[in-house]
């Protein structure tokens, strides 16, 4: 997850989110355009032009497949200028049941290739220097036309998730900054191809830039989300036809799952009786000369099952998409005022919480979360995952982490969100930052807290001092570098002339310069050695005033998206658990980060989605279907707890994500239970199995549970 969604989650307001709203052009308005007949023309094998389905008149009709998927829309010649427009922007049709993945890539001419990018599942990105130099990953819904804008301004890197307009889902940027004036071609690729599973299709109706934002198409004549939530025009199993439906099948559920406890062998904290430690009366780590253990306060071996935003809440903003729906509550409404929040200008709706209001009445908030925990228990979950409503956990009594808020920045932020690590702002922010654990400190259903989540830098392989250098923005640590360079090199301008092949009199001399490249291999050397240097710094200043304030709890780190460079392991250290996010159909290579830290591992997301139900995306992981979703759950918990370094994985997400998306637009089948607040028994019915295992296969007397899970393209964005 990102950083607007700590903001979100942790506050339930819908902060950070940004809807474009249109102005008064058109794209064909535009002297901008691209030619859709020349593009054809020189992607024969992958589109052409013809009459439209989703979109009126002649369309570029794109049909990707195993051989090609990427339509080059643009190269060095045409018609349109990037430094003259503001944004990028296409009027697209995906005439498929499932969720459009649009990647465009942007690639500059340079004898140098691209960062190594690793991605979120753990895949290697190309680093082929005909790979591109910056690439945005965009979602479309499926058979609703839509303008995708991309903000030239963005074009920088400095932000990785791009502002939503009507109808766009969710736009995620990997690469490195580029001036408009560097970029010798641009794609548009296309998917997900998996025959016989997505063969998809789309249609493209106009291409190009723009000054100002479109207007957005003309209202819809039927809606495509019903009262309660769900897609119209599509049936599955487990649809609600019915408000009835809906109240009398949780009331079931409610009355199956009440008083559920965990199995005899578990603790009070969902601990394993049969391996006993010394008790501290806090949660701790110990390794038993075999594998790492969590122990709970009352000395019980402990590893943390867990699963992440348990909310009673799954919003999504609604403004400029209002003839989508069916129905829309209002905030001023008696029954389902609750269900409503934002502002005029950013309208907030939140079905979830509608559909428990319809269920529960006035008292719904109490009742979802006593029936909550009870499912919560009958399926041997023992931790309350991030994101999460601290209130639900501490009132049943649940094992849970902490997400802290407001890691410490600066006004002067040195790439992306990393911040002036070297000033004495870093300095008395991360006082402040710390302060928030008086309120947890004596808490012993705490396993420990997470310094913060998904640190934008570190999404993809990036030298964080030469980056700094991009600019000539003056800082603290801008002035610790020159320092050290000085030192580095003896103060010998010279010597450090001929090594970075540069002619200054000075070292004084760096504090005004930029780099658009790197000026050596010596200069890329000398940057790196001092972004570890950063980096330490990042992590120790607030590890230190954490300590100062909570001695009880454990520093369960960063939950890094994944390891994107060896930076990532110098902070190690400092962390009583080293935390990653590990998206896949197995935990990612552990074995590693115990070993270079020396610290025991926990996960902080996992997940698998498919499209045979509600919902047209699958996530990060995709999997075929809800049984598989099953099998990929027990593969991926039992594998990893038959690891020594694993002490917690927990599932992302309790709920699932709203069809027209959340707030940064992701529309996931990821949920646990359905917006109508209904478990998917294939996915319950594995955890439940697996979930009674964890403490055998963990210890070595059980051989853990392994399936061959089909590989598809994920649907995510």
């Amino acid at each position: 997850m990102n950083r607007l969604a700590v903001l979100y989650f942790k506050t339930g307001i819908l902060l950070g989110c940004i809807i474009l709203i249109s102005c008064n052009r058109t794209l064909k308005d535009s002297d901008q355009g691209f030619n859709l007949k020349k593009i054809a023309a020189s992607n024969a094998g992958i589109c052409k032009i013809e009459e439209g389905q989703g979109l009126n008149g002649p369309v570029l009709k794109v049909r990707p497949g195993p051989e090609a998927s990427a339509v080059t829309i643009w190269k060095s010649g045409d018609n349109g200028n990037w430094n003259d427009a503001n944004y990028f922007v296409f009027e697209v049709f995906g005439n498929n049941d499932y969720s459009g993945v649009i990647t465009l890539e942007l690639y500059k001419e340079t004898t140098r290739t691209s960062e190594k990018i690793v991605l979120q599942d753990g895949e290697v990105a190309e680093t082929e220097k005909e790979s591109p130099w910056l690439s945005c990953l965009l979602g479309i819904n499926p058979r609703l036309k839509t303008k995708v804008v991309f903000p030239l301004s963005y074009l920088d890197a400095q932000e990785i998730f791009i502002p939503r307009s009507p109808r766009q889902l969710k736009g995620t940027i990997t690469g490195n900054r580029l001036d408009p004036e560097d970029i010798v071609k641009v794609n548009l690729k296309f998917g997900p191809y998996s025959s016989p599973y997505f063969t998809p299709e789309y249609e493209i109706a106009s291409i190009g830039l723009m000054d100002s934002i479109p207007d957005p198409f003309e209202p819809l004549s039927a809606p495509i989300i019903d009262s309660l939530g769900q897609r119209i025009g599509k049936e599955w199993k487990g649809k609600i036809s019915n408000g009835r439906d809906l109240v009398s099948l949780n009331l079931e559920l409610e009355k199956a799952v009440a008083g559920s406890g965990f199995n005899s062998s578990f603790s009070k904290y969902g601990g394993w009786k049969e391996k006993r430690f010394v008790p501290t009366g806090f949660f701790r780590t110990q390794h038993d000369g075999k594998r790492w253990w969590l122990v709970d306060p009352e000395g019980y071996a402990f590893l943390s099952v867990g699963v992440d935003c348990m909310r009673s809440t799954s919003s999504g903003p609604v403004t400029g998409i209002e003839d989508l729906f069916e129905w829309l509550p209002e905030k001023k409404d008696l029954i389902f005022g609750e269900s409503v929040s934002g502002n005029e200008k950013s309208k907030v709706v939140d079905f979830y919480k509608a559909n428990l209001i319809r269920i529960f009445g006035s008292d719904w908030k109490s009742r979802w979360s006593k029936m909550t925990a009870d499912m919560l228990r009958s399926l041997s979950i023992n931790t309350v995952g991030n994101w999460s409503e601290i209130s639900f956990a501490k009132e049943n009594k649940l094992a849970y982490v902490l997400p802290l808020s407001r890691f410490p920045g600066t006004k002067i932020q040195l790439y992306r969100d990393f911040p002036d690590v070297f000033s004495d702002e870093y300095k008395k922010n991360s006082e402040e930052f710390a302060r928030q654990l008086n309120d947890y400190k004596d808490d012993p259903y705490l396993i420990g807290y997470f310094l913060r989540n998904e640190p934008q830098w570190a999404f993809g392989y990036h030298n964080l001092a030469y980056e700094m250098f991009a600019t000539d923005q003056p800082s603290a640590t801008k002035d610790e570098f020159i320092k050290w360079i000085n030192s580095r090199y003896n103060n010998d301008i010279q010597a450090f002339n001929k090594s970075w092949n540069l002619n200054f009199g000075k070292f004084d001399e760096l504090r005004n310069i930029t780099f658009k490249k790197y000026p050596s291999t010596a200069a890329d050397s000398d940057f790196y050695s001092f972004s570890s240097i950063m980096v330490r710094k990042y992590v120790d200043i607030p590890c230190d005033e954490v300590v100062k304030v909570d001695k009880h709890h454990l520093n369960l780190g960063m939950r890094y998206a994944w390891i994107s460079s060896d930076l990532l392991y110098r902070a190690g250290e400092r962390f009583d658990v080293f935390s990653i996010n590990g998206y896949g159909y197995a935990p990612p290579p552990t074995a590693d980060i115990a070993r270079i830290s020396n610290k025991p591992v926990m996960i902080g997301e996992f997940h698998h989605g498919a499209v045979d139900r509600a919902l047209p995306a699958t996530g990060i992981t995709g999997v075929i279907s809800q049984d598989e979703r099953g099998l990929a759950y027990r593969n991926y918990i039992e594998q990893g707890f038959s690891r020594p370094e694993l002490i917690g994985m927990h599932y992302f997400q309790w709920v699932d994500q709203p069809y027209y998306g959340r707030f940064d637009g992701e529309n996931y089948n990821i949920g646990i239970v359905t917006i109508q607040n209904l478990p998917y028994p294939e996915l319950t019915q594995a955890m439940r199995i697996t979930n009674e295992r964890i403490y055998k296969v963990g210890s070595g007397s059980e051989e853990p549970f392994k399936a061959e899970i089909k590989k598809i393209p994920p649907i995510h964005y």
